[in-house]
């Protein structure tokens, strides 16, 4: 009896899980052999495989190895494996040892791999009750010199 009840509720758990991951649409695919001229806006997540000419609007966006972006990115996360030209703002954006870059970006979080190429300037916004973040600075002797970012 008590294994058919504990089967019951697993059963229940596996329905609703899969109600929730079937509610979020699937992400919306530009494949190798597309080029989009034009903006484009969704909630969704994105992911660049060709090339777009326009801006770019998402919850998400991946710029495939070889996609191209000529525009502008707003994204609360963006993964960069391609090239972007124009401007990236982004929550959490992340370029790979392939990304080229030639882009201003306005970011809360930056991760940049070796190997990436990146042309522009790059402003960390963060919230007003955040304390400044912490620089650390290696001196050629190996010595760690640490510090808040703006203050002498």
């Amino acid at each position: 009896m008590f294994s058919r009840s504990h089967s019951e509720g697993e059963a229940r758990s596996a329905d609703r899980a899969g109600r929730r991951a079937s509610a979020l649409p699937p992400p919306s695919i530009i494949g190798p052999d597309m080029r989009i001229t034009g903006d484009i806006r969704t909630q969704g997540d994105v992911q660049v495989d060709g090339t777009v000419d326009g801006d770019v609007e998402s919850a998400t966006l991946t710029i495939g190895k070889g996609a191209e972006v000529n525009g502008e990115i707003v994204a609360d996360k963006v993964l960069v494996l391609g090239r972007v030209s124009g401007r990236i703002q982004g929550r959490d954006v992340t370029l790979a040892d392939t990304a080229e870059v030639y882009a201003d970006i306005t970011h809360e979080n930056l991760e940049i791999s070796r190997g990436a190429t990146v042309e522009g300037m790059v402003k960390r916004v963060s919230k007003r009750d955040e304390p400044a973040p912490k620089v650390s600075l290696v001196v050629s002797d190996g010595e760690t010199a640490t510090g808040n970012a703006g203050s002498p």
